[in-house]
């Protein structure tokens, strides 16, 4: 169970959060946990269900191994598929409103889909902006 819930949270820290940050010399400049954000406590979604199904014992798996690790790492996939969709809406909902500039169909979401990049793309790149559309709409 831990290996799966472990690579699952490790898959969201490297699609979401895990910017690895050169310099011109491409030099790495994120290389502690000052400056390389690692998932923490906090990623760990709130209601996380996992569960193991007993497919019994196979002769040609090593010690009866079931990979575990590898499929729950690619499956926090899906965090970033719907982040990537929770954009579209927002910028769907930002062009209808006529707040939005920029086409609201088309962007680019690269990984890993930081914070910053990710509430810009949704048309909050700044708070007062924001609470400005939300004044404006009274």
């Amino acid at each position: 169970m831990g290996q799966v819930e472990g690579a699952f949270v490790q898959g969201i820290g490297y699609f979401m959060s895990e910017e690895y940050v050169t310099n011109t010399d491409g030099l790495v400049v994120s290389d502690g946990t000052w400056t390389y954000k690692i998932p923490t406590v906090d990623t760990i979604p709130k209601q996380f269900n996992v569960e193991l199904r007993n497919s019994g014992f196979h002769k040609k798996r090593v010690l009866s191994s079931k990979a575990s690790g590898e499929p729950p790492l690619l499956l926090a996939a899906s965090v970033h598929c719907a982040t990537r969709d929770a954009i579209a809406a927002a910028r769907k909902e930002l062009h209808c409103c006529g707040s939005g500039s920029s086409s609201p169909s088309f962007f680019e979401l690269e990984v890993p889909a930081i914070m910053p990049v990710v509430k810009e793309l949704c048309g909050l790149d700044n708070v007062e902006k924001y609470l400005e559309t939300l004044v404006g709409s009274k």
